[in-house]
């Protein structure tokens, strides 16, 4: 395991606390190169805040009870006395920064920025984190004159930068969130219709790669195959008029070739258009 740590001294550590207005007692990474497992289990907590970052990979935490696998870009504070259980594993490739610090708790940079609000925020990938965990990391260990003070900088600006980016994240999400129930409008809508996702976000100024991932975990499909699934449901209940024939149900479901209609129908209900049409037929 790559660690790399500083303390302010060594007896600086989760049980330590500052009365001073802020205050960093230590920081470090870890990355798994070689061990399988890292794990931490605090049921009493720490006596001070806990900052963790995933700068890449994943990492999971119990938070009230539940198991969270969580990506980069997430980061969790941990609050005084709060339970810590985190797990990390060699196969989901983490990289974490964390920071022990003190703070009162009418310090604005946890109220004012919504930091008592939850556990676990999205702030988003960005290389500032990495270079103020860095310059944290750096003053504990070389201890330079004002160390101090710069560390109490460090760890404000870090804390704001990611407050800020964790509010802009938020709407993005939001933003995309709405997008996704637009487009399942369209689809129920006219299921038929010769829609492409690309288009859609190319005229909402939305990022393509970032709105399927957002459809997916919404949704839990991909967006082709929502629509096929709409498509080959109404298809199954246009069988069953025999006044319409496969090659019509075909394109009123959004199909100019037969065949790759069949296929597709098969693939999903086990039975070919021509086969259903007959068991419901005998039925």
């Amino acid at each position: 395991m790559l660690t790399v740590v500083g303390y302010y001294d060594w007896q600086s550590d989760e049980k330590s606390v500052s009365e001073e207005d802020f205050f960093v007692h230590c920081s470090g990474r870890y990355r798994l190169v070689k061990k399988e497992r890292f794990y931490t289990e605090r049921p009493l907590g720490a006596a001070n805040y806990q900052l963790i970052y995933i700068a890449d990979g994943k990492a999971r935490f119990r938070v009230n009870g539940k198991v969270q696998t969580l990506e980069k870009g997430s980061c969790v504070l941990f609050h005084p006395g709060e339970p810590q259980y985190y797990y990390y594993y060699l196969e989901e490739h983490p990289d974490i920064y964390w920071v022990h610090f003190s703070c009162k708790d009418s310090n604005p940079f946890l109220n004012q920025m919504g930091w008592g609000e939850d556990t676990i925020y999205q702030v988003g990938v960005h290389n500032s984190y990495i270079h103020l965990f860095d310059g944290i990391i750096q003053e504990l260990q070389l201890k330079q004159p004002f160390f101090e003070t710069q560390l109490k900088f460090l760890m404000q600006q870090l804390l704001l930068k990611m407050g800020r980016n964790r509010i802009r994240e938020r709407k993005i999400f939001e933003n995309y969130n709405k997008e996704v129930e637009e487009v399942l409008r369209i689809f129920h809508l006219s299921p038929e219709r010769d829609f492409t996702i690309k288009q859609f976000t190319k005229e909402r100024g939305l990022n393509y790669y970032r709105f399927i991932d957002t459809f997916t975990k919404h949704v839990g499909i991909s967006p082709r195959q929502y629509i096929i699934n709409i498509r080959m449901t109404t298809a199954k209940e246009l069988l069953t008029n025999s006044l319409f024939h496969i090659s019509e149900v075909a394109q009123l479901v959004g199909y100019d070739n037969p065949l790759y209609f069949s296929r597709l129908f098969k693939k999903m209900w086990g039975i070919s258009p021509t086969e259903f049409r007959k068991q419901n037929e005998g039925g």
